[in-house]
């Protein structure tokens, strides 16, 4: 049967919620392409049917959803699993960190390749830079472009006050994670990589960190591990050594925020806002202020039942903003 008349069948089915149905053609899609020997395009689209967003995760890991590990003590969940729809279009960053991602991406499209050549691709890596700069999203955008879910760390749970139970949830996480394919994410990664050094801390954080070394030593999958940190100064040394790659996430210089404005504002009028001067205003501002701003202009003009962001609009949104970080930074000194 033809390409074509497959896909006609696949849209078919999913039109009628036949999920068997379309499972199956799915499946003689990927034996098509295999037999064309588009190997790597065949192997994405395995892993997207069996892991991926083509379908809700909750028809795929069903058994897995319903014994995700928990603290012993707490009875709290350790992880969340997560099925992003962010991409690779929405991080603005510079040239430079675009082209680590995009090589990340291309590395684990070609990871079965790579292993017949007795080489490795990049699956450790180490997000760094200051909050609200984009190394979740990125995370998200990783997840999503190459058809994997997410596996979300909950820090909350997974730090215990009980002697020995934090390297107890961590080894409860890897353990999990080794039972499938994923984008493991631990963000606010310094909470359990802080330093062995630091003569402030008791014993309990030098086993953590000894537990998580080990852990990621033996993590042996075709999973992709990321970890985000806002303070990479306070990680241990040893960590640095066992990721692929580290990428640094820095505040968006004008350029960035004048195409992070344009984009967030794409849904609404906004021809008439002047730009440049925004811009400037807003200079050391990370991505994540500037798409506050946006969306708060938005939700003012919608309120006032306007139809294009004028710059008044967009200077009481700027102005909400600014007022919020001054009290962040107060509380925070």
């Amino acid at each position: 049967m033809s390409s074509g008349d497959l896909l006609k069948r696949l849209f078919s089915s999913y039109r009628r919620g036949d999920s068997k149905e379309f499972y199956t053609i799915a499946q003689e899609l990927i034996a098509e392409e295999e037999q064309r020997n588009h190997h790597v395009l065949a192997s994405d689209l395995k892993k997207i049917l069996e892991n991926g967003t083509s379908r809700p995760v909750s028809s795929v890991r069903r058994f897995d959803l319903d014994q995700l590990p928990q603290d012993r003590e707490r009875g709290t969940t350790l992880l969340e699993i997560r099925t992003p729809q962010r991409y690779i279009d929405e991080l603005i960053v510079s040239p430079d960190l675009q082209d680590q991602i995009e090589i990340v991406l291309q590395e684990y499209r070609a990871i079965q390749v790579l292993q017949s050549n007795n080489l490795r691709a990049r699956q450790k890596l180490l997000l760094a830079g200051p909050p609200g700069c984009g190394k979740t999203l990125c995370a998200e955008v990783i997840a999503t472009e190459l058809g994997l879910p997410l596996i979300y760390t909950r820090f909350d749970a997974v730090i215990s006050s009980y002697l020995g139970e934090t390297a107890a949830n961590l080894r409860k996480v890897f353990d999990y994670a080794g039972r499938g394919t994923w984008v493991v994410f631990f963000d606010e990664f310094d909470a359990i990589g802080k330093s062995r050094e630091d003569v402030e801390d008791h014993g309990e954080l030098k086993r953590v960190v000894n537990t998580f070394l080990q852990l990621l030593d033996n993590f042996v999958s075709d999973s992709i591990f990321i970890a985000a940190t806002n303070h990479e100064r306070l990680l241990d040394r040893a960590l640095w050594r066992r990721f692929d790659d580290i990428l640094f996430f820095d505040l968006p210089n004008t350029d960035q925020v004048r195409e992070l404005l344009n984009k967030k504002l794409s849904s609404i009028r906004h021809g008439e806002l002047n730009i440049e001067k925004f811009v400037n205003l807003m200079a050391g501002w990370s991505h994540a202020d500037v798409e506050r701003v946006c969306f708060e202009a938005m939700k003012i003009a919608v309120l006032q039942r306007q139809t294009i962001i004028t710059d008044d609009i967009f200077l009481v949104a700027l102005k909400r903003q600014q007022r919020r970080l001054d009290i962040v930074q107060k509380t925070t000194q």
